[in-house]
């Protein structure tokens, strides 16, 4: 059973496995078994951060496969969270960034090493909402396979096996560029020789493209 008593003007909580919890109004000042081994605050932190440093592993997976078990739970009790302490995460993440800028850097460099594709569509995206342009989810192989791998500038055949930086690989053009107001969206995107791309004027124009 629950029980609460004061000693010294300090309520204690006790409860039935014989630990108790000592607070002093709303603070948490420690804890003991039976009358014994009294705990501080800073002492029952590092009891903590060593249970962690000890069962590492075990807790990593016990961690994922909750999350695993609880997605939709976890993703509303992130949101709230965000939403409720919007301003605190925001600070959370730039004391982090500022404490991690070459981890970070060197993380986005192997992301972008390993996610091509993903990673140009992520800029092309960042380039087009930073300029209040309009934005549709796409892929870099839906462009391609849609113009049937034929340049939408010159006219010939783009050969898919061919590498950047060589200047007949493939590459993704903006119609209308994002910088005259077009949008990032499939109606306004062409496959191009990465040639044909840089050497085409940002001024140049074009015609939307009809979907069927």
């Amino acid at each position: 059973m629950n029980a609460t008593r004061v000693i010294k003007n300090v309520e204690v909580n006790q409860v039935s496995s014989g630990r108790s919890y000592v607070r002093s109004g709303s603070n948490l000042i420690g804890f003991f078994i039976g009358d014994r081994a009294l705990m501080t605050k800073e002492e029952i932190k590092a009891y903590h951060k060593a249970y962690y440093l000890a069962n590492f592993k075990k807790i990593k997976i016990y961690r994922k496969a909750y999350r695993l078990a609880n997605c939709e739970k976890e993703k509303a009790r992130h949101k709230t969270y965000r939403l409720a302490n919007l301003e605190k995460v925001k600070a959370g993440q730039k004391d982090w960034y500022l404490a991690n800028i070459k981890k970070h850097k060197a993380y986005k460099k192997t992301y972008r090493l390993a996610n091509r594709e993903k990673a140009r569509v992520c800029e092309r995206k960042y380039r087009a909402l930073k300029l209040n342009n309009h934005h549709e989810p796409y892929t870099e192989t839906y462009i391609f396979e849609r113009d049937n791998w034929q340049c939408g500038i010159c006219g010939r055949k783009i050969n898919r096996r061919l590498k950047f930086p060589h200047p007949r690989s493939k590459s993704i053009d903006h119609i209308i560029a994002l910088s005259k107001g077009g949008a990032d969206a499939p109606i306004n995107l062409q496959a191009a020789h990465l040639r044909c791309n840089m050497s085409k004027n940002s001024g140049s124009g074009g015609q939307l493209r009809l979907l069927r």
